[in-house]
């Protein structure tokens, strides 16, 4: 080939990459355009039929719509929607935010598991669970419920964060900033509602048929208390701040902690962005009127100062499923910094 051919064929092959960009043709994207359908927590577990008949199916309906701790009204950590054969899996089914993908595979030796994000839907978490019969499989879910619980939450946390991080509160952002000195996000529509303890800091988002709250404050406590001593220890403290808001229309009401013991639960050590935080979840009341509801609470101790901070989310929702509306309120602890 002379050296003129080449020449005329370099210009016919950048006039050609011209002409796809100037058309706006471009390379596909390896993220899938359709989102998921369904609900936030909802799973589709895909396993072959004859291997749900049995008692697996009992160990993975116990991981994932075991009961949530905190709510006033029972509620699985998930909900199955449905178990589909891979064969019968539809197009709707592959699109659901959260799927489980059993697989026995005789020739691997230990069951394991894996984690994909967003292979058919955005935003999506695909966990895959390997095992070399359906016996090791049910001992390795039983065995590892709350990892793979956590999994499956961290990429509703993550999703939930993503969305509201697009419309934040940036004004009462700021403001929570200047109170703690902690910086975390606030989603759009909530306000600032006036209390009668200037230390006490609440937001409000408020509905018709159901209100979400953030609190805020901080009390001394003492550093040298074991975690979970510290944390029931700051209880003392919330009702006193949460006895400075009353109920509209009902004259004497305060708001409190419920004093039924069995709606309390604490975890002493949970860790978020490099801090220690003591989480308490349980139930509210309104003393003098019958509003009430769950909240989850978190405490952080500087042991330099003995001041620990307490942020807590409540919510009231007397006619609608809790699980959600508490656990996007929840994930804001997890964008501290």
């Amino acid at each position: 080939m002379n050296t003129k051919r080449i020449f005329r064929l370099s210009i016919a092959l950048m006039l050609l990459v011209g002409s796809l960009v100037m058309s706006g043709c471009k390379v596909k994207s390896s993220i899938p355009e359709k989102t998921t359908a369904g609900d936030a927590y909802d799973v589709v577990v895909i396993a072959a039929d004859e291997m749900w008949r049995g008692e697996l199916s009992y160990a993975i309906c116990d991981l994932l719509e075991a009961p949530a701790p905190g709510l006033t009204r029972p509620q699985g950590y998930f909900n199955i929607v449905k178990q589909a054969a891979p064969a019968n899996v539809s197009d709707v089914d592959r699109r659901y935010s959260n799927l489980l993908v059993v697989s026995i595979n005789p020739a691997v030796t230990e069951a394991t598991y894996s984690l994909s994000s967003n292979i058919y839907a955005r935003p999506q978490s695909v966990m895959t669970i390997t095992a070399p019969s359906v016996e090791s499989c049910i001992a390795f879910v039983e065995a590892n419920a709350e990892a793979l619980r956590e999994e499956f939450e961290r990429g509703e946390r993550n999703n939930s964060n993503r969305y509201y991080a697009q419309r934040p509160a940036e004004q009462l952002m700021d403001d929570f900033k200047a109170h703690t000195g902690l910086e975390m996000l606030i989603p759009a529509g909530f306000f600032k509602a006036n209390t009668r303890d200037k230390e006490l800091l609440w937001y409000l988002r408020d509905y018709p048929t159901r209100a979400q709250y953030i609190f805020a404050f901080k009390t001394k406590v003492d550093a040298s208390l074991p975690s979970d001593m510290q944390a029931l220890s700051v209880m003392g403290a919330i009702d006193s701040k949460l006895a400075t808001i009353s109920s509209k229309g009902a004259s004497g009401s305060y708001m409190r902690l419920s004093n039924e013991p069995q709606s309390l639960t604490i975890t002493s050590e949970v860790a978020i962005n490099g801090r220690q935080w003591m989480e308490l979840r349980g139930w509210w009341e309104v003393s003098g009127d019958f509003m009430g509801g769950p909240f989850v609470g978190y405490v952080t101790v500087d042991s330099a100062t003995s001041e620990a901070l307490v942020v807590m989310f409540a919510l009231y929702a007397p006619e609608d499923p809790q699980r959600n509306l508490l656990r996007e309120l929840e994930h804001l602890i997890y964008t501290t910094k």
